[in-house]
This record gives C-alpha cells, structure tokens and sequence, in this order.
C-alpha cells in the first residue's frame, strides 16, 4: 500500500482500533453510590477468585455476584439485592459462581460448590453442588453430595444439545454433570494419583468443531522432591486428545489455582494452551511458563524459567490473554514470582516494557504479595489497555487496613490513579470489569477478606465508576476471572446464552427494538475449514424505524473487503457471511471489522464492531 492510500485511509483505521483520537482527560474511579458493603464479619471465609456478573433478571443491567460464608449474594448495580438473594449453602463456598443458561429455557442459572473445612467434623471434605434459577430457586436434583470440591466450576455446551454441562473436580476425578445433575457418559475421569488442582478451561483447541476439557492435575508425594505435574486434554466424552496428558519434568508441577489459558497466539485456527507451573522443593519454589500446541507440543521459544533475571514461581498464577500492544496476536500475560509480572508475545519474546517489578512500580508495595488472574480492558479510556490485577498485602490508610488493587497500562508503566485501596486484602480475587447499570460507563468489582491471622476477619464487596470512561465490549478481552461467566478461559469467546443479546427475544415476541443495536457475530471466532464449505457467522441488528442499512467489513489495514446494502423496516435482522470478499474469493485468517450504517427519517447511527476469521487446512 501506497503511503498516500496509508495516510488516507489511517483516521478509519485509528476510529476501529482504537476509538475517537484527540485530548485526553485521565479519569479517577470513585465509589459508586451503595458501596462497599460488608458481607460477612467475626470469621475467616477468603473468597478465591472473584465476582462474577450476569445480567439475571433480563432488565439490561448486570447483577454482581460473589460467594462468601456460607451464602451466595446476588446485588443489583446500586447495592441492593436481587429478591431471592442471598441463597444458604451447607459448607462454605469460597469459589466463585458460574452463570448460564443450563437447562436452554431462556433464563440464566447460578452454579457453585460448597466444601467442609472443619477437620474436626464428621462432615469434614464433604461438598456440595448447588444449581439455583436465576430468582434463587433450587433446580430439581440439586444439590448433588459430592467430596473435596475446592476448586472453581466451569459451564459449557459439550455435547451440542443446546443446554449446559458442569465441570468440576472433586477428590482425585474430574467430573461433567448434565443440566438435571446426572453424570454424562464417560465421567467421572478419575486421574488418582494425581489430583486436578484448578479450574477447567475449556475450547475447542484443535478446530474439529468439538470442544476439549483442559485439566492441570499434581501428583503431592511424601516428599518435595518426587512431586510431579500433568497436563490433561479430554474430548466431550471423555476420552483424552492425542498428544494428551504430557507429564511435567522432574520436580515441576501445578500449585493450586494453576488454570490454563487457551487463545490462538499465531492465528493459525487451533488454540495454544498457556500454563504456569511450580516447584515445591525448596528453598527454590520456582517453576516455568509455558505455551503449548493444541497437539502437546511446545511452541518455539518456549518454556521460560526466568523473568527479569528471577526464577518463575507459579502459585495461583493464573494466565490471561489479551492483545495489549494492538498487533492482532493474543498475549500471554502473567505474575510469575509474587512480585513480578510479564507479558509475552506468542513466540516468547516479551511485548515491549514487559516484565516488570512491582515493587518498583508501586514504592507502597513491601514484599511479593501478588498472586491472581488479571483483569484487562480500557479501564481508562484512552483506547489502550490496562491491566488489573490484586495484591495481596495491607497497608493502613487513613488509620483503616486496607488492601489494594494495582493498575497497569499495556507498557507496564503505573496507572496514574493505581493503587485503588479497598478494605481487607484482595488476596487470589481478580476484579470484575462491566457496564453495571448500563449507562454506557464503565465499572470495577472487588471483594476482598481478612486474613486468617488478621484482627478485624471481614469480608467486603467494593464497586467503583469511572466517570468519562466509555464500556466498549470490544475493548475489554479478559474483563474477569476465567475470562467470562461461564469460566472458560478462552480468549475471544462470548456465551452464546448473553442475556443482553436480545434480539431474537424481540424477534419472537414482536416487540420493536427500543435504539439501534449492533450485536457481535456468532460464532466468534468464525473458524472455516475445508470440510465445512457452507458454514457462516451470523450478525443481527436492530433498528427502532425502517432505515436505509449499509454493512461494511473492512480488514485490519482498513480496506473495505465486503459490503451489504438493503432498505430494511424496523425490527430485529440478520445476515450471514461465508469469509468472502465483493468477489466471491475466500478472505484470509485474520482480524476484520464490521460497520453497522444507518438512516432513517429521524437520524443516522454508525456501530462498529471486531471479528476473527479463523482458516483451518
């Protein structure tokens, strides 16, 4: 290209990647009005992971919520809680809740697992499996008694049926249960000696249109050193993927929390899972970061023991993936020794003023304190990204103990209004990032809990709005813990069951669209193989009046490659494309842009949102 047609077409390019240019004004998080509120009080109960939101009750805002106690909590945007919540659990439910539509009626389901941390109980590692609807009524069969679930759930459609599975590991199985509560065929996987030590992520890792269950697993000897660790990969039934389990080196294995990251770092069309591992010999502690192919194999320079010059330790290290330096290709991003954090590219070379020392980037912090997934989007609004992640240490401010959130920019420089302090320590909980109360704005969710040894054992949730800051799906890729409700782990991955995707409600009931709306393509990414010649990606919109409609996909480079245009009435539309250009010819792997343009009588709008165009041989 020309640097002419460059320059030209560079103010189009600049809007998609990176939204509206000109003066920026740093915004301040404040509390939002209702917040904080305190959940629990006189006793230790340390949630693991974080909020999670959904929007549960249809009405367009997202309900925040957490697990802590014996109780779990459903709360509106303005602090007050959903009718029928908090629901009671038997044991403690320190892990977080999944959210989605198990059982395909239209209505979203909140799923979590309780365990028994009293040793001197008769009850001692018993656990629970609850399933509630989304106004706190138990669905039939559950709870389901179960033992030693202590680890986070995850929610997926495995089967193709149209309803939801939950996985989950409870002593030395990895188990799915169907929507009813019942086993599916093929599980449990019991992987006795070893033990399934975090969370499952789950995708479709080798394209073949069905998808795996990713599974780090430990073997805890008697003695440190003849610890070792595995990495599984099963089918939907079952039955472990070619390539599957690799076994860890001598001494190297998965510390709790250890959850697998999946995203197609080379845009290749099959996923790489990215991992963090751990050695308990001590005084070493140490592990490596890895990044595999979907086949088992490591990708080319790959592993990495050290960062900055200091050994990688991976203990509740939880990977993230995001674009953060804008070249199209998911990083890998991660805290590697408590104290300090990196972001990789998908060849291993480190994403430029990456790793960095936390310590040095925030002079409040004493020591390695930070342990966590992180949460990444444009918290500020600059059209870059940030990352979010907690630390886990408190320091007094103004006389009240108080834990603190830290604030990255996407060069790993300090975020001008980080650390954000909130009561109690963060501890292994990653932040919520969303449009809570669907004002266009953008919101940040915390909990945070004493200590075991801390004076004051309370647990507290914490939201803060930043004013100014516009909330673009598109501009937050990690926004929470597991990525999205359902706890994948997958890069680019939206739950199809989206409450605020409402289109095909409108579409049933007659109702006519209230505003313009451009919805994000299904399926996304939109992987084409050669076995799959009629495949599409849907899009639907919606328009409030009959309006004169133009789409337009444009590449990454900002080259218009395919264009619609049609006079449509007011209502809910869609329409398919098959990865071709205005000519007919086959488009290739990569990002591309879809523009919604729109007149009608009354006004004009213009919505634009990404996809992925995966081309698999």
């Amino acid at each position: 290209m020309s640097s002419s047609r460059w320059l030209q077409r560079w103010p189009l390019i600049s809007l998609l990647l990176f939204g509206p240019v000109g003066l920026f004004s740093q915004p301040v998080p404040v509390l939002s009005e209702g917040f904080p509120i305190l959940l629990e009080s006189g006793k230790y109960t340390s949630p693991r992971a974080g909020p999670n939101l959904a929007d549960l009750n249809r009405d367009g805002k997202l309900e925040i919520l957490v697990s802590s106690g014996r109780r779990v909590y459903a709360f509106r945007s303005d602090g007050s809680l959903l009718p029928g919540w908090p629901q009671t659990t038997t044991h403690e439910t320190r892990e977080p809740v999944v959210i989605g539509d198990l059982d395909h009626d239209g209505n979203l389901e909140v799923v979590t697992v309780d365990y028994s941390y009293d040793v001197d109980s008769a009850h001692t590692h018993e656990s629970f499996l609850y399933a509630w609807t989304h106004d706190g009524n138990l669905l039939p069969n559950f709870p389901v008694a179960l033992r030693d679930g202590f680890e986070p759930l995850t929610l997926y459609d495995l089967d193709n049926d149209g309803d939801l599975e939950i996985v989950g590991n409870f002593n030395t199985s990895v188990y799915v249960f169907h929507h009813d509560g019942t086993v599916a065929s093929g599980w449990p996987r019991d992987i006795a000696p070893f033990y399934p030590i975090a969370k499952a992520s789950i995708a479709d890792i080798d394209a073949d249109g069905e998808p795996e269950i990713v599974m780090p697993g430990q073997y805890a000897a008697d003695r440190f050193e003849d610890y070792l660790g595995r990495l599984y990969v099963w089918r939907p039934n079952g039955e472990p993927l070619p390539g599957w389990p690799i076994t860890l080196p001598q001494n190297y294995t998965f510390a709790a929390g250890s959850d697998a990251a999946l995203a197609d770092v080379d845009l290749n069309g099959t996923l790489e899972v990215a991992v963090v591992t751990f050695k308990f010999v001590p005084p070493d502690l140490f592990g490596y970061a890895a990044l595999h192919r979907y086949d088992g194999t490591m990708m080319p320079g790959w592993p990495h023991f050290s960062v900055g010059g200091v050994p990688v330790a991976g203990y509740y290290s939880r990977p993230a993936m995001a674009d953060i330096d804008q070249d199209s290709f998911p990083d890998f991003i991660a805290v590697t020794n408590y104290d300090h954090m990196a972001a990789w590219k998908g060849d291993g070379t480190f994403v430029s003023g990456w790793p960095v020392i936390l310590s040095e980037v925030d002079a409040t912090t004493r020591g390695p304190s930070t342990f966590c997934s992180s949460a990444i989007g444009d918290i500020d609004g600059d059209g870059l990204l940030e990352i979010a992640l907690s630390n886990n240490e408190q320091v007094f401010a103004g006389s009240v103990l108080r834990g603190r959130i830290s604030i990255l920019n996407h060069d790993a420089t300090r975020q001008s209004f980080s650390p954000l302090y909130l009561r109690q320590n963060v501890g292994f909980n990653t932040v919520a990032l969303g449009d809570l109360d669907c004002d266009g704005t953008t919101e940040i969710a915390a909990v945070s809990s004493g200590r075991p040894d801390s004076l004051t054992k309370e647990t507290w949730l914490t939201v803060w709005q930043i004013p100014g800051v516009p909330y673009v799906k598109e501009r937050f890729p990690w926004p929470m813990y597991g990525h999205d409700r359902w706890h994948t782990s997958q890069y680019g991955f939206e739950p199809p069951d989206e409450p605020s995707v409402r289109v095909e409600d409108k579409k049933q009931s007659g109702a006519q669209p209230e505003m313009f709306a451009l919805e994000q393509n299904y399926p996304n990414p939109f992987v084409l193989t050669a076995k799959a010649a009629g495949a599409f990606t849907e899009i639907r919109f919606a328009l409030p009046q009959a309006a004169q409609v133009q789409i337009r996909l444009f590449d990454i480079l900002g080259a218009e490659v395919k264009t619609w245009a049609m006079m449509k009435p007011a209502g809910v539309h869609q329409f398919r494309w098959n990865g071709r250009d205005n000519r007919g010819q086959p488009l290739p792997s990569g990002v591309y842009f879809y523009r919604l343009e729109a007149a009608s009588a009354v006004t004009s709008i213009s919505l634009t949102k990404k996809l992925l165009l995966m081309r698999q041989r």
